[in-house]
């Protein structure tokens, strides 16, 4: 936060924090320097229909746990997919064939996570199969399983989560998350043409396989066209959420009830106005201490009937109800919309908004600019994307963030459709921040790399928050890396660390611009002290009983719903043990 006054403003009924202009945003292309560029090339005769346009998945991951982010990019079906390895000297080298991804699939979307919970991250990948008829394949998506020792292993069909719809294959955007609260990952899976009813919930079962629960935890109405998911806890009551982008008014949020379910409240949010909702990113755009939801659409001119509305912005009143502010902060023009992230590239403590759009044979969408939307801090932004360097124009699809060179700035990895790839490097000249990382090997209960964690951070007057998920946008999901700006400032008053579970760790005075690594509290740390004492023992008599729907479960060590006798043996045999 910069040290300049700030003032109040009201801007379409929300009440926001002004800050003062920041330094001018600088994005290098980087793509030839960092040895990654490739074509992504879609296999019309592999992927069903004209659907060949819509493809190019990114997953970003420190694949051999080096300290430096990795990247997945799906090829399109015409040559195997790209590994990139982080060299650690801004430079990657594509070991796709080492590590075992020599299939030839028209590969769609992908995303990161450790289903497995052994530590190293595994990547799963929708994907249309090898078929040469323009059918696709059903039950071809990829489940990479990372051995740890430089290779991958295709275990989709193993773990049941290889098919998604049973008839004409869909599968789009994914994302893991632990929406039950059990420390392992969930999976949600996103899937276009309606009538093949292909979205799904799978449920981890916690030894390697997963359960498809749609139609029981989760009911995605008839002819919902799903392009992308993502869990966020939009409420703040603990329990990881579900959100779905998709096409043709089809969007929906969906509220996490605690007991393994989910309600569909679209219609009572004041959300799913998005005509075509493609991408999304979550952020706190008014540092009001909640997430708002932005969806990427199709912004067509809106005197004419049927067109399109363009993206919406539905600012969070808390409570799961939202205010739809696209038009009046500015950024519902952003053409034919798809991948977007939420990301304050220029350490203003203020998130801006970054989109990658274009559609082919549309001639106000071929060959358009990308967007990018700084946030002024008074309730509006500006596109700046032209002067800011993001300059490559073509047909934009994923888009996901990450600090490749670890310098502190964010950059930006695209994924164009039928056309070059791009890296761009974060060159701007910004003031102070704080990246941070979360190691939960200690706590089998917390999902791996602190997935489903919120993170605040306080200097002076102004909060920001954050979560730790990867930012699943559309078909990709980024680095697993907490990202603040602090403007001028020096130290960081408070960081608040809301791991899942109710445990919660609390740093002050802490020095900006370094990279922080948290380890989470340790299973019976109830208290998050470090040590296992009454502290602790005060804390479960408090939860004594069934827990029902609370989300502070952690006093639950067995994780069977109770607290009672058994987590006390548990709580007692680590006395004084840390």
């Amino acid at each position: 936060m910069s040290s300049a006054s700030s003032r109040s403003v009201s801007v379409a009924g929300l009440l926001l924090l002004a800050s003062p202009a920041a330094a001018q945003i600088a994005l290098e292309d980087r793509t030839i320097d960092a040895n990654v560029l490739f074509v992504h090339a879609p296999d019309a005769l592999a992927v069903p229909g004209p659907q060949e346009f819509m493809t190019s998945g990114i997953a970003v991951g420190d694949f051999n746990r080096d300290g430096w982010p990795d990247m997945f990019w799906a090829s399109g079906g015409i040559g195997p997919d790209k590994l990139f390895i982080n060299n650690g000297d801004g430079t990657f080298t594509d070991r796709a064939a080492e590590w075992g991804l020599t299939d030839v699939h028209a590969a769609c979307g992908a995303c990161a996570g450790d289903f497995d919970g052994d530590g190293w991250i595994d990547i799963y990948v929708t994907s249309f199969g090898n078929g040469s008829n323009n059918q696709g394949q059903v039950g071809k998506n990829r489940l990479y399983r990372n051995n740890g020792n430089g290779t991958f292993t295709n275990v989709a069909e193993q773990a049941g989560v290889h098919m998604t719809a049973t008839v004409f294959s869909s599968g789009y955007g994914c994302a893991f998350g632990d929406y039950d609260l059990d420390g392992d990952l969930d999976l949600a899976v996103a899937a276009w043409f309606g009538p093949a009813q292909g979205n799904r919930l799978f449920r981890n079962n916690g030894d390697g396989t997963f359960t498809n629960v749609t139609g029981s935890a989760i009911v995605f109405p008839m002819s919902t066209w799903g392009f992308q998911t993502r869990f966020a806890d939009m409420d703040h009551d603990g329990w990881p959420d579900l959100l779905l982008s998709a096409d043709f008014g089809t969007s929906r949020y969906y509220r996490n009830n605690g007991d393994g379910t989910f309600t569909d409240l679209t219609l009572a949010s004041n959300t799913g106005h998005d005509q075509n909702g493609m991408g999304q990113c979550i952020g706190d755009f008014n540092n009001d201490g909640r997430f708002d939801w932005y969806v990427t659409s199709i912004y067509l001119d809106v005197q004419q009937p049927n067109s399109g509305e363009g993206n919406k912005l539905y600012m969070n009143n808390g409570d799961h109800s939202y205010i739809e502010a696209a038009a009046a902060c500015l950024v519902d023009d952003g053409g034919w919309g798809w991948g977007t992230v939420a990301v304050d590239l220029d350490h203003d403590g203020w998130i801006d908004i970054v989109e990658v759009n274009g559609r082919p044979l549309s001639p106000e969408f071929t060959g358009e600019q990308e967007y990018l939307w700084r946030n002024n801090g008074d309730g509006t932004f500006t596109e700046d994307a032209l002067a800011c360097g993001l300059t490559f124009q073509a047909e934009g699809k994923s888009l996901a963030t990450l600090d490749y060179d670890r310098d502190g700035r964010v950059d930006l990895a695209i994924g164009f459709n039928a056309d070059e790839n791009r890296l761009y490097r974060n060159a701007s000249a910004v003031g102070s921040w704080i990246a941070i990382e979360l190691d939960t090997s200690n706590n089998p209960l917390i999902a791996p790399d602190g997935l489903g964690t919120r993170v605040e951070a306080t200097v002076g007057a102004q909060r920001q928050v954050r979560l730790m998920d990867g930012a699943p946008a559309f078909l990709n999901t980024g680095e697993f890396l907490i990202h603040f700006g602090f403007g001028d400032a020096k130290v960081i008053d408070e960081i608040r660390i809301e791991w899942p579970r109710g445990y919660v760790s609390t740093l002050r005075d802490v020095p900006v611009n370094q990279f922080l690594l948290v380890t989470s509290p340790a299973l019976e740390d109830l208290s998050a002290d470090g040590v296992v004492d009454g502290a602790d023992l005060a804390l479960m008599i408090q939860k004594w009983g069934v827990l029902g729907t609370s989300a502070d479960r952690k006093a639950d060590l067995n994780n069977d719903g109770v607290v009672d006798s058994f987590d006390l043996g548990m709580l007692l045999g680590a006395w004084s043990a840390r």
